[in-house]
């Protein structure tokens, strides 16, 4: 009997053994973790991160040297690069009861674009400046085969995004392109509009209809920005040849040493714009080495400010005015 009875507790003990025993796997340690398909990225280009944190992690805290944005609390956040260098990464995660971080220098290299020798049009565009304000901040996307120009951001819902503001590109020069573009009752005026590059990071667009009637925008790419290591002057002779007022077209117009003023030293219309009158005062640079600020003479002996843009390697320039009634667009080559 006391055989058996010793066996029943030596049984029941090592029940309640196994019963306080815990099964349950405990709790990875918290870590923190994180890579990226990519970590050598051209200016303008974004990174996917990835968080390969363990520890049943309930907040990110990420810092981006050199990105935008430079802070996250997603888990997988996307970073884009502007500027070339090298930059630290760091990730900070946290659960119930303790933190974990993790820093790698100079994880992300931003390399530099290279200044082709002809610029292309493909890529995001900003409008930045134009004679109708009211669609300044619209974003269009032109395809890969320079075609056509998709709307990828609208302040305005007469231009709505996935339609195309721009089409039937056709390239000119290899700076210059004609185009179709669509105007707020959606319809296109046909190849009367052009695009004109400054530096690859600008697009200067206008018209020639009617002196009463020119457009003049300007857009800015976002994607990325080439560097713009090229200082032209304007010293010198300029005719103009084309403009949306074309009898004007032919004048000469010459810009002093000091790039102060540009005097008018050949003119088709003399009882407009005299010889000796300055067609062009108070000229002053602008923060980029192609443009610059300056009052240009109208038809009806009035200074109005307008913008001055180089281009095509200094040879040419685009001038304009955003006056939103009667935008002015001229183009004008170096004698």
């Amino acid at each position: 009997m006391k055989a058996i009875l010793k066996i029943v507790w030596i049984g029941v003990f090592i029940f309640c053994i196994s019963c306080s025993k815990d099964d349950s796997d405990p709790a990875p340690q918290l870590n923190a973790s994180f890579s990226s398909e990519v970590t050598t990225v051209l200016e303008g280009e974004s990174v996917q991160y990835s968080d390969g944190s363990t520890g049943d992690v309930i907040s990110w805290n990420w810092a981006f040297e050199g990105g935008d944005p430079l802070t996250s609390t997603e888990q997988n956040p996307v970073v884009k690069y502007v500027t070339e260098g090298e930059y630290d990464v760091s990730l900070t995660v946290k659960n119930a009861n303790s933190e974990n971080s993790k820093t790698i220098v100079n994880y992300i290299t931003v390399e530099p674009h290279e200044i082709p020798e002809e610029f292309d049009i493909a890529g995001t565009w900003e409008r930045v400046e134009s004679n109708n304000p009211a669609l300044n901040g619209m974003q269009v996307t032109v395809n890969s085969e320079e075609t056509e120009g998709e709307i990828t951001s609208s302040p305005n819902s007469l231009f709505p995004e996935g339609e195309l503001k721009w089409k039937d590109m056709v390239k000119i020069s290899e700076h210059e392109y004609l185009f179709s573009d669509m105007f707020s009752d959606g319809t296109y005026l046909d190849s009367i509009s052009i695009f004109i590059i400054a530096y690859g990071n600008e697009l200067i667009i206008g018209n020639f209809l009617d002196s009463g009637s020119g457009s003049f925008q300007r857009w800015e790419r976002v994607d990325f920005q080439y560097p713009e290591n090229e200082n032209y002057d304007l010293i010198g002779n300029w005719k103009r040849t084309k403009s949306n007022n074309p009898e004007v077209d032919g004048m000469i117009v010459s810009v002093d040493s000091d790039q102060s003023f540009g005097e008018i030293i050949y003119s088709p219309v003399e009882d407009v714009f005299a010889v000796g009158t300055n067609k062009w005062t108070d000229i002053e640079k602008e923060n980029k080495n192609n443009r610059y600020v300056i009052q240009d003479l109208n038809s009806a002996g009035i200074y109005t400010e307008s913008r001055l843009f180089l281009t095509a390697k200094g040879l040419e320039l685009v001038i304009g005015t955003f006056n939103t009634n009667a935008g002015s667009f001229q183009k004008w080559s170096r004698e």
